[in-house]
C-alpha cells in the first residue's frame, strides 16, 4: 500500500524532537485545519529563533482579506498528518463503530476530520461518505485500522446490496493490506490466526458462488510483490480446490499454505528477493532456502496441520525429482504443493516485474503446458486451465 500525503502540504520547513512539525499550507485551503488542532500553543515555537517569519498571525487570524487568500499559511500540525493510510470506504459504511481518526477528502472542503475515534458511524455519516473523494486514517493508527478489515471482512459477505464482483473487489483490497501486514512482520505468532482470517472471506465467496473466479481475475493484481502474489496464488489455489471438490475444511487449509508459500523469502537477504533481473548461482541456492524457512516460520506459529506445513515445504518440488529443497518425485509430492506449485508459477508469469512484461494467460497456459509438462501435475494443471476458462 502507498502512504499518501495530504495535498494540502506544500513542504515541511520546521520538525523537532516532539510530535510536532512546522507545514506550509496555501492559506485558503489552510482554514479547515482549525477545526483540528490548536495553532495558538505553537506560536511560542514560530519566535525561536530557527524560524523567522512575518506573517505568524495567519495561525490566530482567519479574518483575511481575499487577496491575500493566494499567501502561503504557516501552521502548526501533527506529524502524524503528513503521513495518512487510505482507508476503503465501502467497508467503513458497513461498520457501527471505528476506534480510529477517520480524514475525509473532498472537493469542496479538502482535508478534514470525518470520525473521532470511538466514534459510532450513524446513518447521517453514512450518508456523508458519498461525498468523501478519499477516506484517511493515521499511519500511527494502521493496527487499529488492520483489525478494523479483519474484524469486519464476513460483514462484506452478509450484505446483499453489494454484487459479487463488489464483494471480491472489497475483500481482494482489504485481504491484500492484510498480506502486506502479514509479510511485513513475519515472525508474529498471530499471523496464525490472521491468514486464517484473510482466507475464509475468500473461501466464502468461492463456494456459494459459481463465477467468483471471473469475479476475482477482474481485479487481481498484477505487479508483482511478495504479498500481493501470495494473495493471488491463494485465491487461485482456492477456486483450483473448489474445482477438485476438496471440502471446506482442507480448502481452508490449502488456502492458508498458499497464502504462506513464501512467507521464508523474508529470511532471505531482500536484494536477492528483490533483484531485477537474473539470480547468480551463487543467489539462486540462497532463495532455495526459502521453502525451509517458510516451514520453520510455520512452524512457530503452531501450525500442526500437515496439509499446511507440507504445501510451505514442498511447493518448489517438482514431479521429474529435479525441485527443491529435497528433490522429491511425483508420489512423494503432496497435493497441496502440487496445487499450489501450478498458481504460484501461473501469477508469476502473468505479472508485471520491473525488468519484464507481463505475460498473457494464454502464452502462460502454453508454456507450463509445453515446457514444464515433467514438473507440473498434468491432471491439476488440465484442471486449472479449464477453471480459468469457464
Amino acid at each position: 500500500m502507498s502512504h499518501e500525503k495530504p495535498l494540502l502540504i506544500s513542504r515541511i520547513i520546521y520538525k523537532n524532537d516532539f510530535n510536532i512539525a512546522l507545514a506550509v499550507f496555501k492559506f485558503k485551503k489552510y482554514r479547515i485545519y482549525n477545526g483540528l488542532y490548536k495553532y495558538h500553543c505553537g506560536i511560542s515555537v514560530l519566535k525561536q529563533k530557527v524560524i523567522r517569519q512575518s506573517n505568524i498571525n495567519h495561525i490566530i487570524d482567519e479574518t483575511q482579506k481575499k487577496e491575500e487568500e493566494k499567501q502561503q499559511a504557516y501552521i502548526l500540525v501533527d506529524k502524524d498528518m503528513l503521513n495518512l493510510i487510505p482507508v476503503d470506504k465501502r467497508i467503513l459504511n458497513l461498520a457501527t463503530k471505528v476506534d480510529f481518526k477517520v480524514f475525509a477528502e473532498d472537493e469542496k472542503t479538502h482535508m478534514s476530520l470525518f470520525l473521532q475515534a470511538d466514534s459510532v458511524i450513524d446513518k447521517e455519516k453514512k450518508s456523508k461518505l458519498k461525498y468523501a473523494e478519499k477516506i484517511y486514517a493515521l499511519e500511527s493508527e494502521k493496527d487499529k485500522y488492520d483489525n478494523f478489515l479483519e474484524n469486519h471482512l464476513q460483514s462484506i459477505l452478509r450484505d446483499n446490496s453489494l454484487s459479487l464482483d463488489e464483494k471480491t473487489d472489497i475483500i481482494y483490497a482489504a485481504s491484500s493490506d492484510l498480506t502486506h501486514k502479514l509479510y511485513a512482520n513475519p515472525d508474529a505468532l498471530e499471523n496464525a490466526t490472521l491468514s486464517e482470517n484473510i482466507v475464509k472471506p475468500m473461501l466464502d465467496t468461492i463456494i456459494h458462488n459459481e463465477n467468483t473466479i471471473s469475479s476475482y481475475l477482474k481485479i487481481i493484481e498484477y505487479d508483482y510483490y511478495t504479498h500481493t502474489h501470495s494473495l493471488n496464488v491463494s485465491v487461485y489455489a482456492l477456486c483450483l480446490g473448489n474445482e477438485l471438490n476438496l471440502d471446506e475444511e482442507k480448502l481452508t487449509s490449502l488456502g492458508r499454505a498458499a497464502l504462506l508459500h513464501d512467507i521464508g523469502k523474508s529470511k532471505i537477504d531482500p536484494k536477492i528477493v528483490n533483484k531485477q533481473g537474473k539470480l547468480t548461482q551463487e543467489e539462486f541456492e540462497m532463495m532455495k532456502n526459502h521453502p525451509t524457512y517458510g516451514y520453520e516460520i510455520a512452524n512457530s506459529y503452531k501450525i500442526e496441520d500437515k496439509n499446511i506445513l507440507e504445501g510451505i515445504y514442498q511447493h518448489h518440488e517438482k514431479l521429474d525429482g529435479n525441485g527443491y529443497p529435497n528433490k522429491l518425485s511425483d508420489k512423494e509430492i503432496g497435493l497441496f504443493p502440487k496445487i499450489i506449485s501450478v498458481c504460484d508459477i501461473f501469477d508469476a508469469l502473468t505479472t508485471r516485474r520491473s525488468y519484464k512484461s507481463a505475460m498473457k494467460s494464454f502464452e502462460a497456459l502454453t508454456l507450463m503446458k509445453t515446457t514444464m509438462n515433467s514438473h507440473l501435475d498434468a491432471s491439476i494443471l488440465n484442471t486449472f486451465i479449464k477453471m480459468l476458462h469457464k
